[in-house]
C-alpha cells in the first residue's frame, strides 16, 4: 500500500511540473502604451444632412486596435471598429468638428487626433 501512494504522489508531482512548465510562470506582460494616434483625418459630404468622417488606421506595440473614439464638437460621440463611421441627421449651415482616438485590447486610449472641421 505504501508503495502505491509513493507512486501515486509522484506521479501526481510529475503531472503538475509539466502542467506548470506549459504554463504557470508565463505570465503575459502588462500592456500600459496607448495605440498611435489616429492620422489622415477626413470629412466627406454624403448628402446636405450626413457627412462621413475616416482616418488611417492606427497600430499598437502588443496588440491590435479594438476600437476608435470618435468626438464631436469636443464631446464623445460614438466608438467603431472600422476606419470610418457617418454622422447623419447634421444641420446644415453648421461647423461640426472631429477629432478620433484609438483604444487598444487592454482599454489603453491613445491621445486624440488633431481637429477636423466642416460646415454643410
Amino acid at each position: 500500500m505504501k508503495r502505491w501512494t509513493i507512486l501515486f504522489s509522484l506521479s501526481m508531482v510529475m503531472v503538475f511540473t509539466l502542467l506548470c512548465f506549459s504554463g504557470c510562470s508565463k505570465k503575459k506582460p502588462v500592456d500600459k502604451l496607448a495605440p498611435t494616434v489616429p492620422n489622415g483625418i477626413a470629412i466627406t459630404a454624403v448628402s446636405s444632412s450626413e457627412i462621413k468622417v475616416s482616418w488611417k488606421p492606427s497600430a499598437d506595440d502588443s496588440g491590435k486596435v479594438k476600437g476608435y473614439k470618435v468626438y464631436k464638437n469636443g464631446k464623445y460621440l460614438a466608438t467603431t471598429d472600422k476606419t470610418a463611421m457617418s454622422d447623419k441627421n447634421l444641420t446644415p449651415k453648421v461647423k461640426f468638428c472631429f477629432r478620433v482616438s484609438a483604444v487598444d485590447e487592454a482599454g489603453n486610449e491613445s491621445a486624440q487626433s488633431t481637429e477636423v472641421c466642416a460646415i454643410l
